[in-house]
């Protein structure tokens, strides 16, 4: 049988988990696997760029979509149950549940709507939205990379933000140095965990390889938003220390917060809430893997003319 596309994986998903208090993924993919009959290599086979299979992926988006739909629920770290909502969805469908059929649920529509929007703020000098008949190849390959990628961004901001205070401190550990910051990688681990406090980090980084500037860093693993007294409080510890400062937090800014970081005067302050934190994490590579690199070719017309 033909390994099933990730749609296709929805009831067998629910349906597997409908059985447990809880499963974990890769038992989850074992049982998709046997519903479908898949031979070990079919089970075996692996995306073109040959660092994940097949079948692992596509169930990675079905957990991705049911997740957002509010049909399941994270347990732990790779372990998930079905939510009340998803048992009530599951016993109303019997049949195969499209991808079609999930996007009436409200929860995810919304979620695909977000999507959609910060994927128009990325480009706001885009054309109108066109026929998928009147697209370009190139342009259908840089409107599904952007889908793609809100997808991963908002998975990342989720994960981020369920990680032990312990384990974001290692994050931002290894993002200061994806970014460049210090002589070196012990030297910035060193500085930060000097600082280390109660569900975040706090320390002072070389801003270049010689030392001569420093940065102050904090960062806070919160759900609710950095209003301006923690925004001001991080600022007086800096006083002596450092002129420039990076507050990370997965969560967002208050607007008091934001307006009062832009007033500062002989301060440079940059906030970086959850969804640029996910954003940094996308372009360094930071806890994310490339699965496959696309090449578009055009005729190199200089090779084919003629010299006179």
């Amino acid at each position: 049988m033909p390994i099933p596309t990730f749609d296709q994986c929805f009831r067998p998903f629910l349906v597997a988990l409908g059985k447990h208090s809880s499963l974990h993924m890769k038992d989850l993919l074992a049982a998709v696997a046997a519903e479908f009959k898949l031979t070990p290599m079919e089970i075996a086979q692996r995306l073109p760029s040959g660092k994940f299979t097949v079948i692992a992926n596509r169930m990675g988006w079905a957990r991705t979509y049911l997740s957002k739909a509010g049909l399941i629920e994270n347990v732990s770290r790779g372990v998930w149950k079905i939510s009340a909502a998803g048992r009530v969805f599951l016993a109303a469908h019997s049949d195969p549940i499209s991808l079609k059929t999930l996007r009436t649920i409200p929860v995810l529509q919304a979620w695909l709507t977000q999507c959609s929007e910060r994927v128009s703020e990325e480009e706001p000098t885009s054309a109108p939205p066109v026929s998928a008949f009147a697209e370009t190849p190139e342009d259908n390959m840089h409107r599904n990379e952007h889908d793609l990628r809100a997808l991963v961004s908002d998975d990342l901001r989720e994960r981020v933000a369920a990680m032990t205070p312990q384990r974001f401190e290692w994050l931002v550990e290894q993002l200061v140095v994806k970014l460049g910051y210090g002589s070196s990688a012990d030297e910035v681990m060193a500085a930060l965990r000097s600082g280390a406090g109660d569900s975040g980090v706090d320390g002072v980084i070389k801003e270049d390889r010689l030392g001569l500037g420093q940065i102050y860093l904090q960062a806070k693993r919160w759900q609710h938003k950095v209003g301006r007294p923690e925004i001001q409080a991080f600022v007086g510890a800096m006083h002596g220390r450092a002129q420039k400062g990076v507050f990370i937090t997965t969560s967002e800014y208050t607007r008091e917060a934001l307006e009062y970081a832009a007033s500062l005067q002989g301060i440079r302050l940059r906030l970086v809430d959850g969804r640029e934190l996910a954003t940094l994490m996308l372009d360094t590579g930071l806890g994310v893997a490339e699965e496959r690199v696309y090449r578009t070719y055009r005729i190199d017309n200089d090779f084919f003319e003629e010299e006179e």
